[in-house]
């Protein structure tokens, strides 16, 4: 059996609301290219020979893709400075669901546009290249269609930074420890060492048992289990919002 790849997602944790809809309904937000804080996403050398039409023809290409940037480093200093708010925030471990494809991003050069590369497989191509001093990143990336807004994923763990603030750190917990009891929560040493980090989960988690009718059975528990799991189901959103 292949062994499933984790990817990581780094965050803020200064827009609430949209943390907690990554993590609670388990996606990650689409988004189109000029969303994106690289300037040159989507742009490419022309080699003099298209005309202006064909011009437009490859910029309305472009906006038929949505975007999903992550990386697979799960601990970069640079990452957690400039996408997790200077280890303020945190990152999300997560694995694709399914069959989903996953492209990892070139820091090659780009390669010059010809009017005979106007078209959707040369557009996708592209959306696939990053200039050079964004190597560190180490990016992968899913490119859906124009109208999926979101890309459903599943959740392993969220890692909180060494200087999050505490009390953003205490309220997330404890919304997770009531919707997410059995997601494992870390929270980073200040010297930013694998042994420096403590796992803050273990004592807020919440066993639930199966429908079996042993003698462990509780109703009340699997009943919640059951809609904690119907929520992410329900709104996951493959598409739209």
């Amino acid at each position: 059996m292949v062994k499933q790849q984790v990817f990581y997602k780094y965050k803020s944790l200064d827009n609430f609301e949209f943390l907690l809809d990554l993590i609670l309904r388990e996606r990650l937000y689409a988004a189109q290219h000029h969303e994106l804080n690289d300037p040159m996403e989507g742009v490419v050398k022309i080699d003099g020979t298209i005309p202006k039409d064909k011009e437009q023809e490859w910029d309305e290409l472009i906006k038929t893709f949505r975007i999903v940037c992550f990386s697979r480093d799960k601990d970069h200093p640079l990452m957690w400075s400039h996408y997790a708010n200077g280890a303020r925030g945190c990152v999300i471990e997560f694995q694709l669901i399914d069959d989903q494809q996953v492209h990892k991003v070139s820091y090659l050069k780009k390669p010059i546009l010809t009017e005979r590369h106007i078209n959707r497989e040369k557009a996708e191509e592209i959306l696939l290249y990053k200039e050079k001093p964004w190597k560190y990143e180490s990016e992968s990336r899913c490119l859906l269609g124009g109208n999926e807004t979101f890309l459903p994923i599943n959740i392993k763990s969220v890692t909180f930074g060494s200087r999050a603030e505490k009390t953003k750190v205490d309220m997330l917990l404890h919304i997770l420890s009531l919707c997410k009891p059995d997601l494992k929560v870390l929270v980073m040493g200040e010297q930013w060492l694998i042994n420096g980090i403590k796992v803050t989960s273990c004592k807020q988690r919440t066993y639930v048992c199966d429908r079996v009718r042993t003698q462990d059975y509780c109703p009340q528990c699997t009943e919640v289990k059951m809609t904690q799991e119907d929520y992410v189901l329900r709104n996951r959103g493959w598409k739209g919002s």
